[in-house]
């Protein structure tokens, strides 16, 4: 049940931080840390939910978030197979290539419906979605370690 009100209240925060940064994804970072804490299922159910919001939300073709979110487990689960995936190193990589890769899946979707984008807007773009994602993931782990795991105590 804490999990269900972490997915709705991350979903309602990262709405509201969206409309004070337009074209910034902040769902992302909650999606790495539940898999990161082997929550697949409810990462799963969630991924689904922020990416219908984003796909509804977008005036790009239809898919474009799809392909970024399949691009993102790809690398989670194949970067995982090489480093370990609550490793700090990883997940530094994990949202600077999501950065990126997000940017690329743009312009290749707005190059195929004939919009262009220029170079310094990418570069921009990609600078502060790293940085957004990096600052979210570090609140969003420590937040979801300190309130929504039920760890077991230990007593001396």
């Amino acid at each position: 049940m804490k999990l269900f009100f972490f997915c709705i209240l991350y979903t309602l925060l990262g709405i509201w931080a969206q409309y004070f940064l337009p074209s910034m994804d902040f769902f992302v970072p909650a999606l790495v840390v539940m898999l990161q804490f082997g929550f697949f299922q409810a990462a799963a159910w969630a991924g689904l939910f922020w990416m219908l919001i984003h796909e509804g939300t977008g005036g790009l073709a239809f898919g474009t978030i799809i392909l970024f979110y399949a691009g993102l487990l790809v690398f989670f689960f194949l970067g995982g197979v090489f480093l370990e995936i609550s490793n700090i190193l990883f997940t530094m990589f994990l949202m600077l290539f999501a950065a990126v890769y997000k940017d690329w899946i743009i312009s290749v979707m707005a190059t195929l419906q004939g919009l262009y984008l220029s170079c310094q807007f990418c570069m921009i773009n990609i600078l502060l979605q790293a940085g957004i994602y990096i600052a979210a993931w570090f609140i969003t782990f420590t937040l979801f370690k300190k309130h929504f795991l039920n760890e077991p105590v230990q007593r001396k």
